[in-house]
């Protein structure tokens, strides 16, 4: 055949994957951090019920009530119960922008005009953020200074700062790349070889996966030239070898007879233009023909477009007894 590497389309992935055991699938599910969240809201719930209604059946001025309200105003509540109040707050809170700006991630409107990484940054900067509050906030209800604290933080960050060059240099990195719009989440790229789709763009590392599932983590300082596949129309191409002993003309007669590009593009619907036949493209030491074909489609279906393609003109060739050359020998020796 050709000198292409069998590869696997996204179609047949994802047949394989369906195909996966009933067992192996329950496995996949990640069942404690669903139980978690489900607590969590409950607890939440019951916070907030107990913060709005809670002067209605139990005693306002009492410490519970005002230790609980981080806005009583009380000068002495209880620290535990305010802790408790204080991550309860700040995490629900983080946990409901988190949760919309998941949302406007999967809306295809807004990421559009924005992108979904720079949406999914912010996500990040939340979480973060949302620690980070809790952190000062505690700190404030158990009688520490945290102004003096910031400002002994500014003379600990530079000194951080000087030792973590590589971890400022991924977050610039992170920050060109979304502002630039290099590539996005969702966009298929080729990174030093490595084609895959790019799963997630974070303030230090960006993700990658191919067909495989096998996902390319790598830091955002590192990246250098890339090659964005997802905005233009792909082509699929393979070479067909013919055996020498076969008249070139008669091989063209039945691919113009034979070969109906109309009905292959109808056949296939990931297929994004008409294949064609574009002639002879090489003739090896041993005078095997090499037969170029070609078929637009989009990245993710080059594979399956490709596999299509050898599939058709296989036939054509089989019901017109056309002998196939054998390039084989030509790279055993040239090897």
């Amino acid at each position: 055949m050709s000198s292409n590497q069998a590869k696997i389309g996204k179609q047949e992935m994802e047949k394989l994957r369906s195909s996966e055991g009933g067992a192996q699938a329950v496995q996949k599910k990640k069942v404690g951090p669903i139980i978690v969240r489900v607590i969590g809201g409950l607890i939440s719930v019951a916070y907030y019920v107990i913060l709005l209604f809670g002067k209605y059946f139990m005693d306002p001025k009492g410490v519970f009530y005002t230790s609980l309200n981080v806005f009583s105003g009380v000068e002495k509540p209880n620290h535990w119960i305010r802790i408790a109040s204080l991550a309860i707050l700040t995490l629900s809170i983080s946990f409901v922008l988190r949760f919309l700006i998941g949302r406007m991630a999967k809306n295809k409107g807004i990421t559009q005009k924005t992108g979904v990484a720079i949406i999914e940054l912010f996500g990040n900067f939340v979480k973060y953020a949302a620690f980070i509050v809790l952190i000062f906030l505690i700190l404030n209800a158990v009688g520490v200074d945290t102004t003096a604290l910031l400002a002994s933080l500014g003379i600990l960050s530079l000194i951080l700062g000087l030792g973590m060059t590589s971890l400022i240099e991924d977050i610039v990195a992170g920050i060109f790349i979304i502002a630039e719009r290099t590539f996005d989440v969702g966009d298929i790229i080729v990174l030093d070889g490595f084609r895959g789709t790019v799963v997630s763009v974070g303030i230090r590392s960006t993700k990658i996966a191919d067909i495989g599932g096998d996902i390319l983590t790598v830091r955002n300082s590192a990246i250098g030239s890339t090659v964005n596949l997802t905005d233009r129309t792909s082509c699929a191409a393979l070479t067909f070898p013919i055996a020498p002993t076969e008249s070139l003309e008669h091989v063209e007669a039945v691919i113009k007879e034979h070969f109906h590009a109309e009905e292959i593009k109808e056949k296939y619907e990931f297929m994004a233009g008409v294949p064609m036949y574009l002639g002879l493209c090489e003739i090896t030491k041993k005078g095997v023909q090499m037969l170029l074909f070609i078929a637009g489609c989009k990245e993710e279906f080059r594979y399956d477009t490709e596999r299509a393609l050898y599939h058709e003109v296989k036939t054509v060739f089989d019901s017109n007894d056309i002998q196939l050359g054998y390039t084989g020998i030509d790279e055993e020796e040239e090897a």
